[in-house]
């Protein structure tokens, strides 16, 4: 029997999005700028034959830019420990700084990292941090959607069962926006019953907007949209792993970076157009004790601005849904009637 067809959802390309019409409502108590701090939780879900693969990490770790990969089972230790680092040292220095502010971050979490954590995820939880999926595994997502289907839902048992909680996660972020993910993950979510408010696969824009369901663009049945809140690479601590001159090597040009970001935005929102910063951590980069204190700097720098929004992405799709439903705005790409092929 020939395999069944994979189901194809290739969405319109939207150059334009709000154009000058920008959005105007802004965030809850007239607040200029929603700043989403983002934590990408990958250490045990990554790459290694602990795991059961075949190959180590290679990428994304203290010496990427020149280790390679282990291969035919052998584990690389050395590697192993940089991403144990992230939980035995960077998330309690982590935890203690935002418990500081009393703020919030939105979890991007692998869940086999959550699995086998210990306390932390429920700590997060108790501690009131929004629990979003990175993906089953660490950058292995399947190369087909019965594969992929199966990485999802095995991400929801491992994600509730590490948290306690049954209504997560409540967004996603896998980060190679494959359209394929975007409808696997509608259906999943759809079939277990727990609300997908957001997806957070683009680099497309400063502020939150629709595109349509791909589960019904495909399988038909209600159109009711899927909510996009754009995330960033531009202000995301991987920056201090770059290679070839273009990361940061001092916490003082990470600062400046994440300072001159929100300077601008949070000056257009005075002009009335809200607008939101994304900061993506990771606890084996940004919570090294150097580079933590970028952190430190600009969490004491925005203390001090009025009308700053700091809350989680589950809060910022909570706030768009309700005044910028798809049901009344539609995806931008309707909005400015372009004519697509």
């Amino acid at each position: 029997m020939a395999p069944s067809p994979e189901p194809f959802y290739l969405p319109p390309r939207d150059f334009v999005g709000y154009g000058l019409d920008q959005p105007t409502e802004l965030w809850p108590g007239g607040n200029k700028i929603a700043v989403s701090f983002v934590l990408n939780y990958e250490e045990g879900a990554e790459q290694t034959p602990w795991n059961g693969d075949e190959t180590s990490c290679d990428n994304l770790h203290e010496l990427h830019y020149e280790r390679k990969a282990t291969s035919g089972g052998k584990r690389d230790i050395m590697v192993e420990e940089m991403f144990e680092y992230g939980i035995r040292s960077g998330l309690p220095r982590l935890i203690k700084l935002f418990r500081q502010y009393g703020w919030r971050w939105t979890t991007w979490a692998c869940a086999r990292a959550l699995e086998v954590t210990g306390p932390y995820p429920k700590m997060m939880v108790e501690d009131g941090h929004e629990i979003a999926c990175h993906g089953n595994r660490w950058r292995v997502h399947g190369d087909n959607t019965a594969e992929e289907k199966a990485h999802i839902n095995k991400s929801f048992d491992r994600l509730q069962a590490a948290t306690g909680m049954k209504d997560v996660p409540t967004g996603w972020f896998l980060g190679n926006g494959s359209e394929r993910q975007k409808l696997v993950r509608s259906l999943v979510h759809k079939e277990r019953n727990v609300p997908l408010l957001y997806c957070s696969d683009t680099y497309a824009c400063d502020t939150p907007y629709w595109i349509p369901d791909a589960a019904a663009e495909v399988y038909g049945g209600k159109d009711e949209g899927m909510l996009m809140i754009p995330y960033s690479l531009c202000t995301n601590d991987h920056r201090f792993f770059v290679a070839g001159g273009t990361g940061v090597s001092s916490p003082d040009d990470w600062f400046e970076l994440l300072k001159g970001e929100f300077d601008q935005l949070y000056a257009e929102g005075a002009e009335g157009h809200p607008r939101m910063m994304t900061i993506a951590m990771h606890n084996r980069f940004v919570c090294k004790p150097g580079r933590i204190m970028a952190l430190k700097r600009f969490m004491a720098y925005i203390a001090t601005k009025p009308d700053v929004w700091v809350c989680t992405r589950s809060e910022i799709a909570n706030f768009w849904r309700e005044k910028y439903p798809y049901e009344k705005v539609g995806a931008t790409f309707k909005m400015h009637n372009e004519q697509l092929p």
